[in-house]
């Protein structure tokens, strides 16, 4: 063999070497980083419970941000909403609770959960979120808007994360219902003894379904002691509530709507309608119904029989809750706060006055942006109620907004009650405004019925 051809086969010996060694130190690397990546990644349970699914952003932000720790979305929704409630409270109260809980219902309108809340509270199961807002260096209490979670504690603890509420109320002009946050079923009457003759209480479109809605989407879980499965629907309160529900018309035929909203705004404007109903988030809106009733408007809300507030918080968007067997709690705290860190910009402030922000943020910076928005010389906003002339606002004062705050932090009510609960009260009191069934036992078998139901879910 020639001397070059010893040198090629050498070579090759060298070069078969050379590439042996890069596929043992590649494989050792590879080994290396796999070590290094240990532990395993984990995964939290996010249980959706709202049609349409959560929201994405948050689920894909949270999962680009964090490698160690992922979000997965579980579905649970179905039209069949009893059905979807049943399997994930069979899984919670077997140990196969979530980390991560939807509690359900509309994003935009509802007056309840699809979970009870409350009850899930109380047995356990939630987590108080009091404790992480306050330590979360970017929040604390003083970042929060109080009033709404306030209203929503169960036994002082907050088991429940939102971003935003709108207010449920009735208004009406201060020289009639007068300057007050609350009143009576007989107060409202005598009101409404002031009103020209044929006025009406409100709008035609109110009906028992309507009203019904709206007075114990925020009472509700008054009449219910979750803790001893006592219920207290035989009462005067409850009582008169029925009574006064009644009142209204069976059901509104909404193939009419356009023309009663031309009446309503004609009856306002004219002083023949005592109050109207109003979803309020806005300081301006002050200015807008003061314009409407010719004088000081008041935010009074809807008749109780205790001298409560009548007006109640309901959420817009997303009510989420951390199981207290979640896996990772600071991960799943990690993701829930954004529910209550800013969302607008005061660098933005033309864009946000223009989008049109349609609720009332949990944020306080958020808050404030807006009220100094609403008091701004700059603003260009209009409103008209239904087809009336339209109303230009103007900046709001420092009077207003004083009634604006004491307005919202005198609000104790949240609309979160037990949408079976409610389905089983409603239910049992239709043939009572129908006039099929008395009172006594109206009350009797609501009593019954909601009794039983929560000695099921002891």
């Amino acid at each position: 063999m020639k001397r070059s051809d010893n040198a090629i086969v050498l070579l090759k010996k060298n070069y078969l070497i050379f590439f042996l060694v890069f596929i043992l130190t590649s494989c050792a690397s590879s080994s290396e980083r796999v070590l290094s990546s240990s532990p395993e990644v984990q995964t939290l349970i996010y249980a959706n419970l709202t049609e349409g699914g959560p929201s994405r952003k948050m689920v894909d932000e949270f999962n680009q941000t964090h490698k160690k720790v992922q979000i997965e979305v579980r579905d649970y929704y179905s039209e069949d909403r009893k059905n979807a409630r049943q399997k994930l409270l069979a899984e919670i109260v077997a140990g196969r609770s979530p980390d991560i809980i939807d509690l359900g219902g509309s994003l935009v309108t509802s007056s309840t959960t699809l979970l009870p809340y409350q009850q899930m509270a109380q047995g356990g199961y939630l987590e108080n979120l009091w404790p992480y807002i306050e330590s979360d260096p970017e929040l604390g209490r003083k970042a929060v808007l109080e009033a709404p979670l306030e209203a929503a504690e169960i036994d002082g603890g907050l088991f429940i994360a939102f971003d935003s509420v709108l207010i449920n109320t009735l208004v009406g002009a201060t020289s009639i219902v007068g300057d007050r946050n609350s009143w009576t079923i007989s107060e409202l009457w005598n009101a409404f003894s002031l009103m020209p003759k044929g006025s009406t209480v409100l709008d035609y479109h109110f009906d028992q379904p309507t009203v019904f809605s709206y007075i114990f989407g925020m009472s509700l879980d008054s009449y219910v002691d979750l803790e001893t499965g006592q219920c207290n629907f035989d009462s005067e309160d409850f009582r008169s509530n029925l009574e006064f529900i009644r009142n209204f018309p069976v059901k509104f035929n909404w193939t009419t709507a356009e023309a009663v909203n031309s009446e309503v705004t004609e009856r306002l404007l004219n002083g023949q309608q005592m109050l109207v109903s109003e979803v309020f988030w806005r300081l301006r809106d002050i200015q807008f119904w003061d314009n409407i009733f010719g004088g000081r408007a008041t935010f009074i809300g809807y008749p109780t029989s205790n001298g409560s507030v009548g007006s109640s918080f309901y959420i817009r968007g997303y009510k989420l809750a951390m199981s207290s067997t979640c896996r990772n709690k600071e991960a799943a705290w990690e993701f829930l706060r954004e529910m209550f860190l800013p969302k607008y910009s005061k660098n933005d402030k033309e864009d946000v006055d223009g989008s049109g922000v349609l609720s009332l943020p949990i944020n306080r910076a958020d808050y404030e942006l807006l009220k100094e928005l609403d008091m701004s010389t700059s603003t260009k906003s209009t409103r008209s109620l239904f087809d009336g002339p339209e109303y230009k606002y103007r900046p709001a004062t420092e009077e207003e907004c004083q009634r604006y705050e004491n307005f919202i932090n005198s609000i104790d009510k949240i609309e979160l009650c037990d949408q079976e609960i409610f389905s089983i009260v409603q239910d049992a009191s239709n043939p009572y405004f129908a006039g099929d069934r008395s009172l006594d036992d109206t009350v009797c078998l609501i009593d019954n019925r909601v009794s039983l139901y929560l000695n099921e879910r002891q």
